[in-house]
């Protein structure tokens, strides 16, 4: 039809994708590893599951996500269309067998109500970005004029459907595809292109464990990430990736108490600085770290800035509680935890940049193996007089009971302790405790980011686990348990890990544990070591850890139930629960900016209007606990869920 026009038109517009995909492309050659080629048959279906799905974008903003979900579909729908139109531009009859086959008629229809959709969508887009101004979102003129692009494609499309001004419509609608081609790599719409490669290689290995750091390597010049080029291949795709959307930051308690932290702003930063630091024609398949290179055939320093302070405000990397709130909204699948520990590793490992009460927490756990920085000692003094033997005195035991720092040390968590212990003996389960032979886990200080800390802690007790035989762990804290659990084995350690929720659970079911409740509708008759709560409803509260890392939700609701509790459920439960505010070592740290996020927490679960809440790990006890007293809301009750089955009156 127009063949030199076309190819002249074609081999311009793809040599200036090529070279700008390429230099894109070389940008994620580095060093630093990322193991994403293992469960391929699951990744696939992730990838239609969540990528053609689009199952996140319903999750978080629905009528967005449908609009979303329109344009995505349409865009491939139409996707045979654009081919057929190029080879229209060589011959006149291209894909005519098809067109006018039943099959290619039916097409045509799918192809057109699909159009419809885009249209709606787009336009739908257009009114919420110039009229509601949706504060989650990026409000930049490239988000309309893409908008614009995309419904400019669909209107010269339909144009050609019926011949109305068809060579103006066909030339508009080939330079309108190419231009927006080539626009991709310089912008937030790349995630068009690399959306799919970044959903189909997310992180499948368990969703709490942090990136093992190599300690031993010696040629390692300096460990985490200090620089952008530290950040490995997939980090580097992630920034790619970002679609500006804001559903990690409408999800982020930081970003929602005044902290200056925005996981969406995080990724723009890093990607703009990434894109700053590479030269304009790099054929080196690297980024240069420092020295001496050759852009544009001049020699240029190529010295590239710490991130920390220079390109990112440590209070962002702070503020993080690794929640997981962000990552679990975002629709493409981007990781933020693992960016910012890393961001953390070099601060602490490299540069020795943290908080004070960061440091005394750190030298707390090297000294006396706990944050406390109590008597290592006295780690067992919580067990006298309650019959509890040692693996020392007994190890032919089922279970071994990791009390954790808090179980061991701190009064409130105690009675945590005490009350899982009463049940545990009450039904015969086999079990003993490691005393003053078991240490901190080293969650928060692989947190913190002194993960050669970490790695000492858990090697240590790993060894000692062996030494005993240890194959099944009991745990009443969700930091212990996920890191025994997903993030011991990074150094041989593999073990049954039970949280006491599923323990409990299980107990429950087997009919190991009878329960009968002390208000109406018995569940059971037996044993009653049910609570009588102040309140008939009762709020629980999702630990982060025990819940997005691990996607432990029901257990704990179904011990509530059983046990005769009407649960009243916050509107952000489950997977969108609110942090508690002490995750990521923030337990440890000041809030000195912004309102306290336990304080949120403590109003998401007022609006219940439950007084009684429970909680499934020591460290959102505590926090509940002090927001309320804080607050002076006295008639406010908070428990361990394994306190409202061993105890018999808690008013």
């Amino acid at each position: 039809m127009f063949p030199n026009a076309t190819a002249i038109i074609l081999g311009i517009a793809l040599a200036g994708f090529l070279f700008s995909a390429y230099n894109r492309f070389i940008l994620l050659k580095t060093k630093a590893s990322a193991h994403r080629t293992d469960k391929l048959l699951a990744r696939f279906w992730k990838v239609l599951v969540y990528a053609v799905g689009q199952k996140r974008f319903f999750l978080h903003g629905r009528a967005s996500g449908i609009m979303h979900a329109f344009i995505f579909w349409g865009f491939c729908t139409v996707g045979l269309r654009s081919v057929i139109l190029f080879g229209q531009g060589f011959n006149a009859d291209f894909g005519s067998a098809f067109l006018s086959s039943t099959l290619g008629h039916a097409y045509q229809l799918f192809k057109n109500f699909f159009q419809v959709l885009v249209i709606i969508g787009c336009s739908g887009m257009l009114f919420r970005r110039i009229f509601l101004k949706t504060k989650r979102l990026t409000l930049s003129p490239e988000g309309n004029i893409i908008l614009l692009t995309i419904l400019m494609l669909m209107l010269t499309d339909f144009a050609m459907e019926f011949n109305y001004a068809y060579n103006f419509s066909y030339f508009a609608h080939i330079l309108l595809i190419l231009g927006f081609l080539n626009w991709l790599p310089y912008g937030k719409h790349f995630h068009i292109i690399t959306s799919l490669p970044n959903v189909f290689l997310q992180k499948m290995e368990p969703g709490g464990a942090l990136a093992e750091l190599d300690l031993e390597d010696e040629k390692a010049a300096s460990f985490g990430a200090g620089k952008i080029n530290d950040f490995n291949w997939k980090q580097r795709l992630d920034l790619y990736t970002c679609t500006e959307c804001g559903r990690c930051t409408a999800q982020c308690p930081a970003d929602a108490t005044g902290k200056p932290l925005s996981p969406k702003q995080l990724s723009i930063d890093l990607r703009n600085h990434l894109y700053d630091s590479a030269p304009k024609f790099n054929f080196s398949w690297t980024l240069p770290a420092s020295g001496k290179s050759r852009s544009d055939g001049k020699e240029v320093s190529t010295d590239l800035p710490i991130l920390l302070p220079n390109i990112i405000n440590p209070e962002t990397v702070w503020a993080c509680t690794t929640c997981k709130a962000c990552e679990e909204a975002c629709p493409v699948f981007i990781e933020y935890i693992d960016k910012i520990v890393d961001m953390r590793r070099h601060a602490v490992l490299m540069e020795g940049a943290l908080a004070p009460e960061a440091q005394t927490t750190l030298k707390n756990i090297e000294t006396n193996s706990n944050p406390w920085g109590i008597g290592h000692s006295t780690r067992a003094d919580w067990a006298k007089g309650l019959g509890i033997k040692t693996l020392a005195e007994d190890k032919n035991v089922e279970y071994l009971y990791f009390v954790g720092c808090a179980g061991s040390f701190d009064e409130r968590a105690k009675k945590i302790t005490k009350a899982f212990v009463k049940l545990l003996q009450k039904v015969g389960v086999s079990f003993g405790i490691l005393g003053i032979e078991e240490k901190c886990n080293g969650d928060s200080a692989r947190r913190i980011g002194n993960e050669y800390l970490f790695q000492m802690l858990a090697k240590e007790n790993i060894a000692t686990f062996n030494k005993y035989g240890v194959k099944k762990i009991l745990t009443t804290c969700p930091h212990c348990f996920n890191t025994i659990k997903n993030e011991f084995p990074q150094f041989g350690g593999n073990f049954e890990v039970w949280h006491h929720t599923e323990f409990l659970l299980d107990l429950i079911k087997t009919d190991r544990l009878s329960l009968r409740a002390k208000r109406s509708n018995p569940v059971n008759a037996g044993d009653c070591f049910v609570a009588d709560a102040p309140r008939n409803d009762i709020a629980y509260h999702d630990s982060c850890y025990l819940g997005r890392h691990n996607k432990i939700y029901d257990a704990p609701r179904e011990i509530l139930k059983a046990a005769g509790y009407k649960l009243a459920e916050a509107a952000e439960a489950r997977d969108t629960g609110r942090c508690c505010g002490a995750g990521g070592g923030r337990m440890w740290m000041e809030e000195k900016l912004g309102t306290r996020i336990n304080h949120k927490r403590l109003e998401d679960l007022q609006k219940t209007g439950a007084k009684t809440y429970a909680t499934a790990c020591p460290f959102c006890l505590t926090m509940i606990g002090d927001a309320a007293r804080e607050k002076q809301t006295t008639d406010i009750h908070v428990y361990d869920i394994v306190e409202l089955l061993a105890s018999e009156d808690l008013a």
